[in-house]
């Protein structure tokens, strides 16, 4: 009797995992129709006064990057490209940054989290960087991982403190409160992070 028992039980699981797979089913294949239907033609919304579209009934045009300006020959000391590796407490691995700064006013920043061999997290930034000198620097980033991004939003302004400056090496920190710095390496034009 025990053994039917234990065959019931078994039964009954199967037939519970195949209830579940019927109703994971139905809910995948509503989800399709309703994705459907919020694929069809959208309708055009009315032109709000002063907007682009009124006069031309055009779709509005996709945001552009700024142009960046040159970076001032007393900020010349920062254009290059810097490599550095950092640990930040409570996070799992090294925080890796490849930064370029060029002459013309563009930076380009890729930033990775990094548990042995594992990446954990990346982040590809690029926009425009400006200086006063070179005791420290603002990135101004207009694209995030490719998407354009909206450069007015504070959230893509970030500021950095230079502590010390050379030919070789360059050690700086974010200006937000408790930053650690950070030490980069100068690295030549077109260096990829490894």
């Amino acid at each position: 009797m025990a053994a039917r028992v234990g065959r019931c039980r078994a039964g009954s699981a199967i037939e519970g995992f195949m209830a579940i797979s019927a109703v994971r089913a139905g809910v995948s294949a509503l989800m399709i129709v309703l994705l459907a239907g919020c694929a069809g033609q959208r309708q055009a919304t009315p032109a709000k006064p002063g907007d682009s579209r009124a006069a031309t009934g055009a779709p509005p045009q996709p945001a552009q990057a700024p142009v960046c300006a040159a970076a001032p020959a007393a900020a010349g000391a920062l254009a290059a490209t810097w490599y550095a590796v950092s640990q930040q407490k409570g996070v799992k691995g090294e925080f890796r940054r490849l930064l370029v700064l060029s002459a013309d006013g563009s930076y380009k920043m890729e930033t990775r989290v990094q548990a042995g061999r594992n990446i954990r997290s990346e982040l590809r930034e690029s926009g425009c960087w400006e200086a006063k000198d070179a005791r420290g620097f603002t990135t101004i980033v207009t694209r995030s991982n490719g998407e354009l991004v909206d450069a007015k939003d504070p959230i893509y302004r970030n500021t950095y403190r230079v502590e010390r400056v050379d030919g070789t090496r360059m050690v700086f920190r974010e200006g937000q409160p408790g930053a650690g710095s950070m030490t980069a390496r100068k690295m030549p034009a077109g260096y990829m992070m490894p």
